[in-house]
């Protein structure tokens, strides 16, 4: 079993054994991620991730409140939180915590129904992640899933991996499009994915994140070079030893 299917096989898990049961809506008014894109022009996207896929790094206890405040004050644009609770040890209700900041939340987790992106509603995100490769690998209607997050009243970000895959994104509705530099069987990374795949589609009408990889203010002018419109970064924020002055340096590139 590759990684890819081992993350689809806890979503299910975590499907079946009740994860995803959040009745309660969350209220509050929402922040919109394509709005902030347009306002900022380029954005930093700071992530809450409780540990790393590759192990590279676990944090057992973290203050996600003190972390998604100091995220804002340091001047990331919005926050992406991991929930998949298995393999990244996310929590579903570190969502309403980061919500405390007012910046727009992606819930960022292997969605592959619409029981978790009614939870993303419920617990009050703003944007939910979907995958490309994940919807390929099981034959999900694409269209379905972003129509039931736009009932829902959230953005998609759509993430892809490949060229190919990316002609998919752009043949939907999704909101923004995502490029992962992280091979997701591999999980070995290679930022010039991004320039790679702008170059092979050409012009783009929609905002370009690109996710993982993204270590430093000259990673984040490359990748601004190359045509994206923002970064989502995670790893290399929790293993700095100052979060706040990572997202300052990391914003110093998109300048």
């Amino acid at each position: 079993m590759n990684l890819l299917d081992k993350f689809i096989e806890h979503a299910e898990e975590n499907i079946e054994n009740g994860y995803y049961n959040i009745r309660s809506k969350a209220v509050g008014p929402k922040s919109s991620l394509v709005q902030r894109i347009r306002s900022q022009g380029f954005v930093v996207i700071s992530e809450i991730k409780h540990a790393s896929p590759s192990g590279e790094y676990s944090f057992d206890e973290m203050d996600v409140e003190s972390s998604a405040m100091t995220f804002m004050k340091s001047g990331a644009d919005a926050i992406s939180v991991v929930v998949e609770p298995k393999i990244f040890k996310g929590n579903i209700l570190d969502v309403p915590l980061a919500k405390k900041t007012g910046l727009p939340v992606l819930f960022k987790d292997f969605i592959i129904e619409r029981k978790q992106i009614e939870a993303a509603r419920n617990v009050g995100a703003d944007a939910i992640l979907l995958i490309v490769k994940v919807a390929k690998k099981l034959e999900l209607d694409l269209d379905e899933l972003i129509a039931i997050a736009h009932e829902n009243e959230l953005e998609v970000v759509l993430e892809s991996y490949d060229e190919d895959e990316m002609k998919i994104a752009l043949g939907t509705k999704a909101d923004v499009l995502g490029i992962n530099n992280r091979d997701l069987d591999t999980l070995k990374i290679d930022i010039e994915r991004t320039k790679r795949i702008l170059e092979h589609v050409g012009r783009i009408n929609r905002p370009v994140i690109s996710e993982s990889g993204i270590r430093n203010a000259a990673d984040v002018a490359f990748v601004r070079s190359a045509g994206a419109s923002g970064v989502l970064v995670g790893t290399a924020i929790w293993r700095s030893e100052d979060i706040g002055e990572k997202i300052k340096e990391l914003r110093g590139g998109a300048k």
